[in-house]
């Protein structure tokens, strides 16, 4: 009967850490360990247990023997609910529409339009499952109290983002209907006691890392506009034989809309091996004082996947059109232009992500044994990652139209500036013992965007504010004894600790009229990519971040 109860909890632990619902949250530093959570992440000068690995791999040093940590964390909600209006021209004082507005009465169809997210997080084998947002994470650390040295490794997520617009019909489908990218990292440590108040520390981060988009694609561009104007205009202008020759009607093959979707891509990209490293020091000169520091180092990701690319029928008409005559073909020869346009493409892509390094500073204060301050700044090298950059197999009919607009990235490489700004973050905790098995914390945490105003657009993310409470309770087992496999699975039924935690996280932002190159400018050179040129955007996020976690003392 023992048997068969160790064998439910195996295979409930198993579900549990299988990353089903996604494996990250918010970018950075959001889904790793509980206690951090609930303190803002200030625990630099205050590191605890195995995850000292990647807060500050000195803190091993305060491990006493052995200990084995578990948890989870859940984001159920992860809501970036914006809206869509129309956007007024400074210099003429109306609404801005391309060609004239030609199409629709110069009314773009999203405006007025609200839009809204759930979390998610795509992944091999699993897909994109719609119940939230779930993170495992793992730790281990030992260290002989006769020894310099102590040693850790853990399995977490430093960094992530997962979201999805459920409805079809949401104006965002345009910049990423999906959208997730995530590194899963494992982390072993190691320590180094160099006085009785100094030690230093570091760690080896072996990571996977997963990238995932699907969007539709429209090109709301004067050009693009022109083409649909003079299609439409040119419907029954047949000139026999001569037409054939030259400019079959309707031109352009009755040419694209601004407003209509061109086409759908579909990526999903992994690599499973690429490396970091964590440095730390920890300072105690006195029991009511710390201070730590510690570097986490950058990482490439060089990702390989699969692409599907659907275009629309007014996309393939187009191309094909400049197919269908002598004089078509010439001239589309003379300026790289595609002349056919299958409906799907199907093939082999990359792309190399950046995940940025971080250096983080921080100062405990404990005036009192039962209570602590922790204050942290930490800065992150979001300038790194210059560019999102997706090499296809071959030349994309898109890319090459979008050449003739002055798009410089090629007919295989679909290129979007990110000019992220490095940004310095703080960080906020406290610590009250409340009675000697409980334990009450708060944290508060202010994170800039990295995203610049200009280039707004596939991380469409303002100033966030982190709000955070949870509670450890104790009660220590001194006298653990096991025997085997199953031995072990009965200890974890009585936790030494059980750490909870909530974190909720807003944020506000706003784009005004032709603002951001990758969001809604009316440059027509900027067809790759602004979807929403004309309209202004302004949205608010809103993330509830759960977390759990079990230390066991050995």
């Amino acid at each position: 009967m023992k048997r068969k109860r160790y064998g439910f909890i195996i295979l409930l632990w198993i579900l549990l850490c299988l990353p089903r619902d996604g494996a990250a949250g918010l970018i950075e530093q959001l889904t790793i360990e509980t206690r951090a959570a609930s303190l803002g992440n200030a625990v630099t000068a205050d590191p605890e247990g195995p995850f000292s690995v990647h807060y500050n791999p000195a803190g091993l040093d305060r491990v006493s023997g052995t200990t084995f940590q578990m948890g989870l964390f859940y984001v159920p909600v992860l809501n970036v609910k914006g809206h869509f209006t129309q956007g007024v021209d400074p210099s003429t004082g109306k609404p801005w529409a391309p060609f004239g507005g030609w199409f629709n009465n110069g009314i773009d169809p999203e405006a007025g339009h609200d839009s809204s997210t759930i979390p998610s997080m795509e992944l091999p084998f699993l897909g994109h499952p719609r119940m939230g947002i779930a993170v495992p994470n793992l730790g281990f650390a030992y260290h002989d109290k006769d020894s310099p040295f102590a040693f850790g490794f853990a399995l977490y997520v430093p960094f992530g983002v997962g979201m999805e617009h459920p409805d079809n019909d949401d104006p965002l489908r345009f910049l990423g209907q999906r959208e997730s990218i995530v590194r899963l990292t494992l982390g072993p440590g190691i320590s180094y006691r160099v006085t009785k108040s100094l030690s230093i520390g570091a760690s080896f981060g072996l990571g996977v890392s997963y990238f995932a988009i699907e969007q539709q694609m429209r090109a709301p561009n004067e050009m693009v506009a022109l083409t649909g104007a003079l299609g439409e205009a040119t419907r029954g202008l047949e000139i026999p034989i001569l037409s054939e020759l030259t400019l079959p009607a309707p031109w352009f093959g009755g040419g694209l809309t601004p407003y209509e979707s061109i086409g759908n891509l579909k990526v999903f990209a992994e690599d499973n091996m690429n490396t970091s490293y964590n440095i730390g020091l920890l300072w105690e000169p006195f029991s009511w004082v710390s201070f730590g520091g510690a570097y986490q180092s950058e990482t490439d990701a060089d990702l390989k996947g699969k692409y599907t690319l659907d275009y629309s029928q007014r996309m393939q008409n187009t191309v094909n059109w400049l197919g269908s005559s002598p004089l078509t073909i010439i001239v589309a020869s003379m300026l790289g232009l595609p002349i056919s346009c299958p409906p799907e493409l199907n093939g082999n892509m990359s792309i190399n992500l950046v995940f940025p390094a971080r250096a983080q500073f921080g100062i405990k204060l404990q005036p009192h044994r039962r209570i602590k301050f922790l204050v942290d700044a930490g800065w992150t090298q979001w300038s790194a990652w210059k560019s999102i950059e997706i090499v296809f197999d071959r030349d994309i009919e898109l890319l090459r139209l979008a050449r003739l607009l002055g798009y410089t990235g090629g007919s295989r490489t679909l290129r979007l500036e990110n000019h992220f700004k490095d940004v310095w973050d703080f960080h906020y905790g406290l610590e009250l013992r409340l009675l000697d098995p409980v334990t009450l914390r708060l944290g508060y945490e202010f994170r800039p965007t990295s995203v610049s105003d200009s280039y707004y657009g596939p991380l469409p993310m303002g100033d966030m504010v982190f709000y955070s409470a949870g509670i450890g309770i104790e009660q220590k087992h001194p006298d653990r004894k096991f025997k085997g496999v199953f031995g072990f699975l009965g200890q974890l039924l009585k936790p030494d600790r059980l750490d909870l935690s909530f974190t909720y996280m807003t944020s506000d932002s706003k784009v005004r009229f032709n603002q951001s190159k990758n969001f809604n400018s009316t440059n027509f050179t900027d067809i790759i990519y602004s979807p929403f040129a004309g309209l202004e955007y302004e949205n608010k996020i809103t993330a509830y971040i759960f977390s759990f976690a079990q230390i066991f003392y050995f």
